[in-house]
This record gives structure tokens, sequence and C-alpha cells, in this order.
């Protein structure tokens, strides 16, 4: 997951939610939830932020084709302010339609 950092991978962001995402050669979607430290200092609010991001996505994978082939994900939050679960819930529907969106188009048409 070290190289989703590294090089040109692609950046989306829906405030506060920034994701990272590089399409693999492996089949299946790998993701990273992070939360800085720097934001939350206490454990358990960056404990409740990762749990909302995983939710969200589990409850919001099936926005990403299966045809897109292999996707590595990182989700990270930008703010120093928790949310509502169903604004979490918005920003990564939002999200994971952009990325499906972006795989499809940079992929070939056969």
């Amino acid at each position: 997951m070290e190289e989703l950092f590294e090089g040109s991978n692609k950046s989306i962001m829906a405030y506060p939610i920034r994701v990272v995402y590089q399409k693999t050669e492996e089949t299946g979607t790998r993701i990273m939830v992070s939360v800085s430290k720097r934001f939350f200092k206490r454990a358990v609010k960056r404990n409740r932020i990762k749990r909302q991001l995983r939710e969200a996505y589990r409850l919001n994978k099936h926005l990403l084709s299966p045809t897109t082939g292999g996707v590595n994900i990182a989700f990270l939050w930008i703010s120093n302010e928790l949310f509502p679960t169903k604004k979490v819930m918005e920003k990564m529907q939002n999200l994971l339609t952009k990325i499906n969106e972006s795989l499809a188009a940079s992929s070939p048409s056969v």
C-alpha cells in the first residue's frame, strides 16, 4: 500500500474525506482507513471515525463496478471535527461514484 502515496496516483476530495486510489494488476479492492492523531488526540474519537468510514464503504462498495479490476483505495480523514454517520455515508457514495467513473474512463473499451 505504500506505493499508493508515491508517484502519480489519483486523489479526490469530498470534505471531510480525501481519497487516494490506484488501479492495480491484481483483482479485488483493498482499502486503508486513516485518521490523524494530529486532529484527534483521543483514540476513542479516531476509532469512531474509522468505524464510520469502514461501514460507509461496506454499505456502498457496490458502487464500484466489478469490471474495474483491482484497486487500492486509501480513505483519509482531513477534518478536526466529528460528522454524523449520515453525512459520512453521503460523502462516501459521492467518492465511490467518482472513482468508478474515473476508472471506467481510463480503462480501454472492448
